[in-house]
């Protein structure tokens, strides 16, 4: 009886330093998506047909806010392509370039993200960086070439949609799916925007990164969902961005 006694006050001393050990060293989760443009673009065949908008590691480009069949005319191009001058134009970046005719064109990369936790929130953190060339405080047709073209991130559980406008002109437009009574199911925030330093227009590589704070994107039923980086413009002008490397990281809440 002394024994059993004995036996049950050590295990009531023991328990609660075990339990703050394992409190301790369990930390949350974290999975990393990193892409570098150079890199992933060497070790692949890129084929005829994939050249203006090809698939780089899961990354494709598309266009949004311009007019259905006015690609010509916003001269909307993508693709890999070699870093410009000055930089180490033996590197390839994923470049995106459009004339905003319609002081709101939309730029985007777009991946879907697997090998998630099925239908678990996550915190987020994003650093991209890319190649610009226009400068902090530089003056544009309705709005500066570096200010105000903004770096964004957003990101679906069920994906997006690109529907066409109603009527004749109206422009393309992206739309995030949303799940019902699921806040968590999008989120959207913004890096930056893509001002370079000096007063040049000379190419230089920039990075920008920042997280969600507390705001969350949920996983689907799959453990997967869709993560969108690109640009939103107020420059009425040409912008061409050459996007090097873009890192995701995914932590559990």
């Amino acid at each position: 009886m002394k024994k059993t006694i004995l036996s049950i006050m050590l295990l009531a001393l023991v328990l609660p330093f075990t339990s703050c050990k394992d409190e301790e060293t369990i930390k949350p989760q974290s999975v990393v998506f990193e892409t570098d443009f150079n890199k992933a673009a060497d070790s692949k065949v890129l084929y005829a047909f994939e050249d203006l908008m090809p698939n780089v590691d899961g990354w494709t480009a598309f266009f949004t806010e311009y007019p259905d069949g006015e690609q010509t005319f916003y001269e909307l191009t993508s693709g890999i392509r070699n870093l410009p001058e000055p930089l180490d134009q033996t590197k390839k970046a994923y470049m995106l370039s459009g004339n905003n005719h319609s002081d709101a064109l939309q730029m985007w990369l777009v991946k879907q993200l697997s090998g998630l936790t099925p239908n678990t929130k996550y915190l987020v953190e994003t650093e991209v960086e890319l190649a610009s060339k226009y400068p902090d405080g530089s003056v544009g047709i309705g709005g500066s070439p570096g200010n105000s073209v903004h770096l964004v991130n957003k990101f679906a559980t069920k994906g997006y949609t690109t529907p066409k406008g109603k009527n004749e002109g109206d422009n393309i437009k992206l739309v995030l799916n949303k799940v019902e009574n699921t806040p968590e199911s999008v989120l959207e925030y913004e890096l930056g925007d893509v001002t370079i330093s000096g007063d040049q227009y000379v190419y230089k590589l920039i990075s920008r990164k920042k997280s969600s704070g507390t705001s969350v994107i949920q996983s689907d039923n799959d453990g997967k969902l869709f993560a969108i980086v690109g640009t939103w413009s107020g420059f009425e002008g040409i912008s061409t961005l050459y996007y090097t490397r873009i890192k995701i990281t995914l932590t559990q809440k």
